[in-house]
C-alpha cells in the first residue's frame, strides 16, 4: 500500500488523488455494510434450515396392510 501511495503522490494531482481516496473509503464502507448483511442473511437461512429440520416428518403409507375384499 505504502507503494500505491507513494506512486499516487508523484504522479497524479492532489485532487485526483483525493477523489480517488474518497472514492476508496466509499467503497469500503459499501464493503462493510455489504458483509453485514450478508451475515444477517446467513444467520436468517440458518434459522430456516434448523426450524425445517425441527418440523415433524411425515410418513406416507402406500398400502401393503391385510385388508381383503
Amino acid at each position: 500500500m505504502n507503494r500505491l501511495n507513494k506512486w499516487l503522490s508523484r504522479w497524479l494531482p492532489d485532487w485526483a488523488a483525493e477523489q480517488l481516496e474518497a472514492e476508496n473509503r466509499r467503497l469500503e464502507a459499501r464493503v462493510k455494510e455489504l458483509k453485514a448483511e450478508n451475515a444477517r442473511l446467513n444467520a436468517y437461512l440458518d434459522g430456516l434450515e434448523v426450524g425445517l429440520r425441527a418440523q415433524r416428518r411425515v410418513i406416507v403409507q402406500t398400502g401393503g396392510g391385510s385388508e381383503s375384499v
